[in-house]
């Protein structure tokens, strides 16, 4: 009986090691106050981004996906084996290019960088487990991280991990899903990508494949614990939206169940100041959870206001940026077909931009969250501010 629990003790040891093998050791020494983050960006185009970065000081950089466009121009080639060599081997180039701009090494510096890709920094446009090149992509990202050649992150499929900061009472938690390396295929929606039907554009729609994944096994036993560890601010970066569900682009939407569940994870787990982070869209947005706009919403409710804040494009957006319209002699016109999005607060952002979310932890009535867009510029264009205690689980 002696032997037998012992051995038990060793499976249970292996078993917990195995499970936090993608958390970072906590670091409460650091008081987080101001989070940076981003996504959709070409290191082979200019930006002032980095600039307006720098100079709100954040404690963090995050990058939300689509660090670099491996795939653009579209590779060559004639079997799936070929195209990924072109960009695998272009990524480490486009990384070094990355970390090689001045004003992004200068935030380098004085910031920690964190992040997760997306399709075109993980190898192929919307590819999912099928991208044949994932394992050399993910030592390519890490490469770019810098992480260590002990760490967990290189022994292990994917790229997940989670990040705490500061003491008991102000601890600011990173979740960083890998929403790529084992993702299921995507079902193709027939009709075209460019129709814009009843403002629903894209070239997806929603699988009825109850197997089908976005996390896949592992992340997911490995989610549920990271959102029962103790923290006070929970940022969750996606790098494809969560609550946005009304277009045909990638989103957790096209896997329905999927979606379902991670809301409910967060209801169930009663993981506490859980604000969402996307990228992807080459548009910025603001996104509140209503339940009542959900089948079943109460069951997706965490009893508190969820938000989501997609930011997207640093250099990628479609209407290029805003200073340039502003001095060109002959302006670009900024049209696009309206595109639902029954959660979203206020209007769509199609210049490129960043995110920063602070954090007043000294605040006169308790601390606060400001979730904001800032133009690349610097100039900021869109607010919210979200008392902490807001961010609490009520139930009725």
């Amino acid at each position: 009986m002696k032997y037998s629990l012992c051995l038990l003790g060793l499976l249970f040891s292996f078993d917990l090691r195995t499970l936090f093998a993608f958390d970072a050791t906590p670091e409460p020494q650091i008081l987080v106050q101001r989070i940076a983050f981003g996504s959709c960006n070409q290191p082979n185009q200019s930006t002032p981004v980095w600039d307006a970065v720098r100079d709100l000081n954040p404690n963090l950089w995050l990058w939300l996906g689509d660090t670099v466009y491996a795939d653009d121009p579209r590779p060559e080639g004639a079997t799936p084996e070929a195209r990924a060599r072109v960009v695998l081997d272009r990524l480490p180039v486009l990384y070094a290019r990355q970390n090689n701009l001045p004003a992004y090494n200068a935030l380098r510096a004085r910031t920690q960088i964190l992040g997760t890709w997306d399709d075109h920094d993980y190898g192929i446009n919307d590819a999912g487990a099928e991208f044949v090149g994932r394992e050399e992509a993910q030592r390519h990202f890490l490469d770019f991280y810098g992480e260590p050649i002990t760490s967990p992150r290189r022994q292990r499929p994917g790229i997940y991990a989670s990040y705490r900061y500061g003491p008991p009472g102000r601890i600011v938690q990173i979740i960083l899903l890998d929403t790529r390396y084992f993702r299921s295929p995507l079902k193709a929606d027939p009709r075209p990508r460019t129709e814009w039907i009843n403002g629903q554009p894209g070239a997806y729609a929603p699988t009825e494949d109850a197997t089908a994944t976005v996390l896949g096994a592992d992340q997911w036993r490995w989610l549920e614990a990271t959102l029962r560890q103790p923290a006070d601010v929970r940022l969750l970066i996606s790098s494809i939206q969560v609550l946005p569900d009304d277009h045909r682009f990638e989103k957790w939407g096209n896997f329905p169940a999927e979606r379902r569940r991670l809301l409910q994870l967060i209801r169930t787990t009663q993981a506490q100041g859980v604000v969402l982070l996307s990228g992807d869209r080459h548009t910025g947005e603001l996104s509140r959870l209503d339940p009542n706009r959900e089948i079943n919403g109460a069951e997706l409710d965490p009893g508190y206001p969820l938000f989501e804040i997609t930011s997207s494009s640093i250099n990628r957006s479609q209407h290029t940026t805003f200073t340039r319209q502003l001095d060109s002699a002959t302006p670009r016109a900024v049209r696009y077909g309206f595109e639902h999005n029954r959660h979203r607060i206020g209007t769509p952002l199609v210049y490129n931009h960043f995110g920063l979310i602070s954090i007043d932890w000294e605040n006169a009535n308790g601390p606060q969250l400001t979730l904001a867009l800032h133009l690349d510029s610097g100039e900021e264009v869109l607010r919210q501010a979200i008392p902490l205690k807001d961010l609490r689980p009520v139930r009725p």
